[in-house]
């Protein structure tokens, strides 16, 4: 029997819906070309595509939401060393 690769498991226990488009004859063989190149599928490289374009833009903007958040907490800061520390001291405190 022939092992799955990462690719296909992937696939198989993760990606869910199904979107569809249309291309002009240029573009789809030009993806097709580079799919060839590159030895994946068409599919993979469109999702790279969205989530480059797109996803890393919004996931980027809600790390910065969020250490904005944690930053104007005004929480103490100090060496890691000492920070560590207090950590393990407050552990065994309890």
């Amino acid at each position: 029997m022939k092992p799955k690769t990462k690719h296909k498991e992937r696939i198989s226990s993760t990606y869910a819906k199904r979107v569809q488009t249309v291309l002009t004859e240029e573009q789809y063989e030009m993806l097709l070309r580079i799919a060839k190149e590159e030895g994946k599928p068409i599919s993979v490289l469109i999702r790279k595509a969205i989530e480059e374009e797109y996803f890393k833009k919004t996931l980027l903007a809600q790390r910065k939401k969020a250490l904005k958040s944690l930053l104007s907490l005004g929480a103490p800061v100090a060496d890691w060393d000492e920070m560590e520390a207090q950590i393990i001291k407050g552990a065994m405190d309890e």
